[in-house]
């Protein structure tokens, strides 16, 4: 669970489950179950004991927090892992049997850790069974009755339904008590996987877990235990003197189940029976139904505790460490060793210090979490200590924890070989370990720990860039963006892009340099970076659409593609400059900074820059010499013969651009393209003008075009008039705030075949008003000897067109 969330989500958060589970369940829950493992967990409670007292170290007041704010924690997060694995580690589900779930989730939650309140050696190892046994009994009625009479999630209403159909034989209610008692399966050595994916087997467990008692079954499970110990390390040769350790614990263990058994206690759990007249045939039943609908509800109640397993391995550990009594657990920066922060209701503080991977490493995670794409992602609180062998001692804890969790986590997403419908098999589960800003080499450490437990742990890792101290929106937007499954065409093609921004690409290897580079959609109205946010990660534009508004009193300016943005405050290690916004909808890359650092960031030198500016500005000249010369070549063309004169002005204007060419090879290129008329004239002035090019350029362009007219001392009639209209077309680019005068030319239809031949002819033309009714605007002209020649070209097929005159403005 990612733990950077403020007070006031956590309230927020707990509304949702509010929505799932009525509050006064709840609450009678947390009051009668959990807060009493608070209470005991208090120092001034657990000093009186003296299990305690002799070895506080493994007590279970000194254990990860198991109380009020653990139980809202994990439910809380079990929405979460419900959303991530939904379609990724779990089928999709329909929205209704998805909310089904998630309510069925928060209930279970809510029972998975009740039994935690009995302290004693018993109570610790039968915690989950205790669930189970609890909610057949008179002290749960209530819970029940309300979970039912409410519709929780919808459960009832779903029972109701399958015992309609005839989907369930048995009373529905009963069918909800069962699966409330389920929550026993949160515990993986209780229930595990392979019994979980067995509907039958999981019948025979519950059945069992049900009506034995829980004193007989604790001490079965004792010998059990021992018995495979021992048959373990037989099999694997063990050393002579343990195998004879463990032969004597056997013997220990069935001693003391024997003087228990003397005891006569009856090994029924003898309050079962009142819920069921035939315990057997009718208990647990509806797991073993074939009814299609009933087999639905089996797999949605079994991947509702697979997201339970999860979200309880997901739960809250690093900077909110805290025992049971509410007490914190942190790193000793020298050690690595675990520190319990204990203090007396009168206010003294005891700093205990021990030697417990696991709680020394649960203390050092800062966030672990479940991403988009169905992996394990863990961070770390620090990884820079005082001493190597601290730092190697901490990378040792945190593979504990680790190995642990993903134990949870992988395990309880793995299904039969035959199973083919889940889009991500647990298999291939990775667990990425998240870089620390104080120590960029101990992630690698970490993960090398993590192979000494098991190599193939160490194969599922791989370390990635750290995701700390970042702007929340920014690091959710990454976890959620889509990874990239490019070949290495398409991120060459996007280096290149890239490169005609300005960023310099050489030595820009392709294939690090998308290392967990992630695709996102930016929404309009969406803030991408905020001004004043962290260094985190850069993006690349891969359209328009983003404008950046920047500190210190400067203008809004519209955000090129292809540009990086952010880099600049990942480089300097400072704030972001400006807000960028989209205001409309693009894509766009997320590079975390590491990986811009490492891949990315590559400046010029004076030389490099020299010849980089030049090769620009000479590939601008080109682009502008194209256009240019197609706009002459049309001019001259525009009266169907082409000159010598006209031939030689254009030669010395390609000479002026250091392009060589002969007199014929000009007359070639001037004859070579699309025929010249009036209309894609004007067009391609227009597109030449939409580019937005600078004045002087647009100045030189109007003086080379009369020069071109004139050059052959001879003005034609077709010459004279596209002159008049380009020069006036130019004339308005060039204007400061005086807008010439226009000619209009309107079409009006005279009936309804015309107006719908006019819509056809002209989709975009506006409608506008005028004194004699609706008219369609076909055209603004800047010289009226142009726009009658328009205006005629209408007229003769056949529509009724007028010319308008617009006086000059200002």
């Amino acid at each position: 669970m990612n733990l950077n969330s403020s007070k006031y989500v956590e309230e927020i958060q707990l509304l949702q489950v509010d929505r799932y589970l009525p509050e006064k369940v709840r609450t009678y829950i947390e009051e009668n179950y959990y807060a009493k493992v608070n209470q005991q967990a208090e120092l001034d409670y657990a000093a009186r004991n003296e299990d305690f007292i002799a070895n506080p170290l493994q007590h279970v007041a000194l254990y990860s927090d198991h109380g009020v704010v653990h139980v809202r924690d994990v439910a809380r997060n079990i929405l979460v892992v419900l959303e991530a694995i939904h379609g990724v580690l779990i089928p999709q589900r329909e929205p209704l049997w998805f909310d089904f779930m998630k309510g069925y989730g928060i209930i279970i939650v809510y029972n998975h850790d009740m039994g935690m309140l009995d302290f004693s050696a018993f109570g610790r190892a039968m915690h989950p069974e205790f669930v189970t046994q609890e909610v057949f009994s008179p002290a749960f009625d209530q819970v029940i009755d309300t979970i039912w009479t409410e519709n929780c999630g919808n459960v009832s209403w779903r029972l109701i339904n399958l015992a309609d159909q005839g989907a369930l034989t048995e009373d529905p209610k009963l069918v909800l008590r069962e699966m409330v008692s389920m929550g026993v399966a949160h515990s993986k050595s209780k229930v595990p996987i392979e019994v979980l994916n067995n509907p039958q087997q999981l019948r025979q467990v519950m059945r069992q877990i049900a009506t034995v008692n829980l004193h007989h079954l604790y001490h079965q499970q004792q010998v059990t235990k021992a018995e495979n110990k021992l048959a373990q390390a037989k099999n694997s040769l063990q050393e002579h003197l343990k195998i004879e350790k463990l032969e004597i614990a056997l013997l220990q263990v069935k001693s003391t189940q024997a003087e228990f058994l003397k005891q006569g206690t009856s090994p029924r759990n003898e309050r079962i029976d009142q819920y069921y007249s035939d315990f057997e045939k009718q208990a647990f039943s509806w797991l073993v139904c074939d009814h299609p609908e009933t087999q639905a509800l089996i797999v949605d109640v079994s991947d509702t505790i697979r997201a339970l397993r999860a979200a309880d391995a997901l739960r809250q550990r690093g900077t909110v460490y805290k025992t049971s009594g509410g007490y914190q657990i942190f790193v000793d920066q020298n050690t690595a060793k675990a520190i319990y922060a204990l203090q007396k209701g009168s206010g003294e503080l005891f700093l205990l210090e021990a030697a417990n991977p696991l709680n020394a490493g649960e203390a050092n995670i800062a966030s672990s979490e479940l991403t988009a794409n169905g992996d394990l992602r863990i961070s770390f609180n620090r990884g820079s200590f005082s001493n190597q062998d601290a730092a190697q001692r901490a990378a040792y804890n945190l593979a504990v924890v680790i190995d642990d969790i993903q134990r949870d986590i992988i395990d309880t997403f793995s299904r039969p070989a035959n199973a083919n419908d889940v889009i991500k098999k647990s298999e291939n589960i990775e667990i990425l370990l998240e870089n620390t800003d104080d120590n960029l080499d101990f992630a690698e450490a970490v993960q090398t720990e993590l192979g000494k437990i098991a190599s193939e742990i160490g194969l599922k890792s791989r370390v990635v860039p750290s995701l700390k101290n970042i702007d929340p929106e920014e690091r959710d937007r990454y976890l959620i963006a889509k990874e990239l499954d490019w070949s290495l065409e398409q991120k060459q093609k996007i280096l290149l892009r890239v490169s005609q921004s300005g960023h310099k690409i050489q030595n820009i290897d392709p294939l690090k340099a998308f290392t967990d580079v992630y695709l996102s959609v930016l929404k309009e109205g969406e803030t991408l970076i905020k001004a004043g946010s962290p260094p985190g990660f850069v993006y690349i534009p891969m359209g328009i659409g983003l404008v950046s508004n920047p500190l210190g009193g400067y203008q809004p300016q519209g955000v090129k593609p292809w540009i990086p943005l952010g880099n600049i405050r990942v480089i300097r290690g400072d704030q972001q400059e400006a807000t960028i916004t989209a205001e409309q909808q693009l894509e766009l890359l997320i590079i975390p900074k590491e990986i811009y650092l490492k891949y990315w960031h590559n400046t010029y030198n004076a030389e490099e820059f020299s010849q980089q500016i030049l090769r620009i500005y000479a590939e601008d000249n080109l682009q502008e010499l194209e256009q240019i010369f197609n706009i002459l070549r049309q001019v001259a063309l525009i009266d169907k013969t082409l000159d010598d004169t006209e031939v030689d002005f254009i030669q010395q204007l390609l000479e002026s651009y250091r392009i060589n060419y002969s007199t014929e090879e000009v007359r070639e290129k001037l004859l070579t393209g699309e025929d010249s008329d009036f209309v894609s004239l004007r067009q391609s002035v227009l597109d030449y003008l939409s580019l937005d090019p600078p004045y002087f350029q647009v100045g030189r362009l109007r003086d080379l075009l009369n020069l071109l007219v004139k050059v052959d001392e001879e003005i034609s009639a077709e010459e004279s008039l596209i002159l008049s209209e380009l020069n006036n077309l130019l004339d308005s680019y060039l204007a400061d705030e005086t807008i010439p005068k226009q000619f209009k030319v309107l079409i009006i239809p005279t009936t309804s075949e015309q107006n719908q031949g006019i819509r056809t002819i002209f989709p975009t033309a506006p409608k506008v008003e005028n004194p004699w009714g609706k008219a369609y605007l076909c055209g603004s002209f800047y010289s009226k000897e142009y726009a009658n020649m328009i205006l005629q070209r209408y007229r003769n097929l056949n529509f009724y067109a007028i010319l308008e005159e617009d006086e000059y403005s200002v």
